[in-house]
């Protein structure tokens, strides 16, 4: 049975009549039939007896009035709550958004958050990590999602996850019938990176020059794209996060993890610490980590 199902019932047992309840409800007098006999049918009992004056009502129908009454008043104030919280959330989220992070996403999330919130008013812009943060740290946007580390004197940081880093190379490299690599294994390797105005690249290179090396960095690319484009065309590796490998070309290419524990980016929701908190950002913050919760 459903709520309205119920609300039917209602005006069934207030009438007396099908035929006059089905002229308040605007149907027919055979679909209300139906609605009765469906809801006797799913609580097995009799609901009502007819009699010359119209319909009477069993001790089964007497009870099921009460609690379709109470049923039904219950979903209506739970209705107008939620009506009343949908009307009091506006505002805007205007969000800056590191290159690549909506891979981790459905496509589909920003467009179901507008129709969850219809009164808040929102825009995504993307930039590589390092210009997320210094274009919200100069007033661009009002939040950010981008990958760490992240400057904590400039930023509250909601942390929603962590993404651990693998080698990439080709079918057929020495490397790639290892289970696991370690930055060692980047020595002397042609390596192929994102660029500086992305953190991987600095934080790969300073993994290897705290094991004592320095890497070969053969290319730096504008994206990730252009990384696999090199490792398929056996110029070199690439060290690449494992979401972003879900949704690349992959033909030719072997993914190895790092065994090394702390060869992992943060991923995170940041706001200004020099604005004041605002509930459009609140929200847009709680359904992110509810979606990648």
């Amino acid at each position: 049975m459903t709520i309205k199902d119920l609300k039917d019932y209602q005006i069934i047992c207030s009438k007396g009549s099908l035929s006059k309840a089905a002229k308040t409800l605007f149907i027919t007098p055979q679909g209300l039939s139906r609605v009765l006999k469906n809801l006797e049918a799913e609580l097995e009992c009799t609901l009502v007896n007819r009699v010359a004056s119209g319909l009477e009502l069993t001790e089964s129908g007497l009870c099921l009035l009460e609690y379709a009454c109470k049923t039904t008043a219950e979903y209506d104030r739970m209705k107008e709550r939620i009506e009343s919280i949908q009307e009091s959330v506006h505002g805007s989220v205007d969000l800056l958004m590191a290159y690549d992070v909506i891979r981790l996403l459905d496509p589909d999330c920003f467009g179901e958050f507008q129709r969850m919130y219809p009164k808040i008013s929102f825009s995504c812009r993307e930039y590589p990590d390092r210009m997320t943060e210094q274009l919200l740290a100069d007033g661009q946007g009002n939040a950010a999602l981008s990958i760490g580390p992240f400057a904590a004197d400039l930023f509250h940081i909601q942390p929603l996850m962590h993404c651990h880093l693998s080698l990439i190379v080709y079918e057929g490299h020495p490397l790639c019938e290892k289970e696991t690599v370690t930055i060692e294994d980047l020595m002397d390797e042609p390596l192929h990176l994102e660029n500086s105005s992305f953190k991987i690249n600095e934080f790969v290179q300073r993994k290897c020059w705290l094991r004592g090396f320095e890497p070969n960095i053969a290319f730096e690319a504008s994206s990730f794209d252009i990384c696999y484009k090199m490792c398929r065309m056996k110029k070199g590796i690439a060290v690449v996060p494992d979401f972003v490998h879900v949704d690349m070309k992959t033909d030719g290419l072997v993914r190895i993890p790092f065994a090394d524990t702390d060869m992992a980016l943060e991923i995170a929701f940041l706001i200004p610490k020099n604005r004041a908190p605002e509930h459009a950002v609140d929200k847009f913050c709680t359904y992110l980590k509810n979606k990648l919760g």
